[in-house]
């Protein structure tokens, strides 16, 4: 016989839905919406936002354009002048002897001279770089300008005529064709004023750069 008390305690609690035949959430229940996980999302922004500020960071930094135009410069004056004097070294020792200047127990020393501006030519290469404003960079900038003003100061320990006819040596033997007196001279201390000149511009123009940026900041 149908029991009719076991049927009642059989139905469920809730009310079942007649389309999905599943119990019905009571009245007032509301669903938790898991929603979407934005953690991935916001990491992708945040990743974005620190390489766009890296890049303003990098575009923002002073290129120093003047300062390693003038390194450059001066980097090529020395390998020329260094190439010059390796390929002919006898050429050179010749002329320096001519000079009278250097004592005759140190012109070995000469042929070394050539190589010595090759290696500060190839130095600068550094300073051109990341090194500009570092002390290693400074501080070869710092030789070369003192290369500079050492073969100023020999130059005026020359004798004019001697200097006229044998040449200064600096590219060896070759000399620039002038009819002008005194002109081995007078282009010589063009040359090293100039380079003198761009020498400067690579030591102060960095910081002249950045004092002005502070100011304006």
């Amino acid at each position: 016989m149908f029991d009719i008390k076991s049927n009642l305690c059989a139905m469920p609690d809730h009310p079942i839905d007649g389309g999905s035949g599943l119990p019905m959430p009571p009245v007032g229940h509301v669903e938790e919406d898991a929603g979407d996980d934005d953690s991935f999302a916001e990491g992708v922004d945040s990743v974005a936002r620190i390489e766009s500020a890296k890049d303003r960071v990098i575009e923002d930094q002073p290129k120093y354009v003047f300062a390693r135009i003038a390194v450059v410069l001066i980097m090529l004056m020395w390998i020329v002048s260094g190439f010059a004097k390796v390929s002919d070294v006898s050429a050179f020792v010749e002329i320096v002897e001519q000079h009278r200047v250097v004592p005759g127990d140190m012109a070995g020393m000469l042929m070394w001279v050539g190589p010595a501006e090759l290696v500060i030519g190839l130095l600068l290469v550094f300073a051109i770089g990341s090194e500009l404003r570092k002390p290693f960079g400074k501080l070869v900038i710092l030789i070369s300008f003192a290369g500079i003003a050492s073969l100023t100061y020999y130059l005026s320990l020359v004798d004019p005529v001697v200097l006229q006819e044998s040449g200064c040596g600096c590219l060896s033997d070759y000399r620039i064709a002038s009819g002008m007196e005194n002109s081995v001279r007078f282009f010589a201390y063009a040359k090293n004023t100039i380079l003198m000149i761009l020498h400067i511009v690579a030591l102060f123009g960095p910081a002249m750069v950045d004092s002005n940026r502070r100011s304006h900041s």
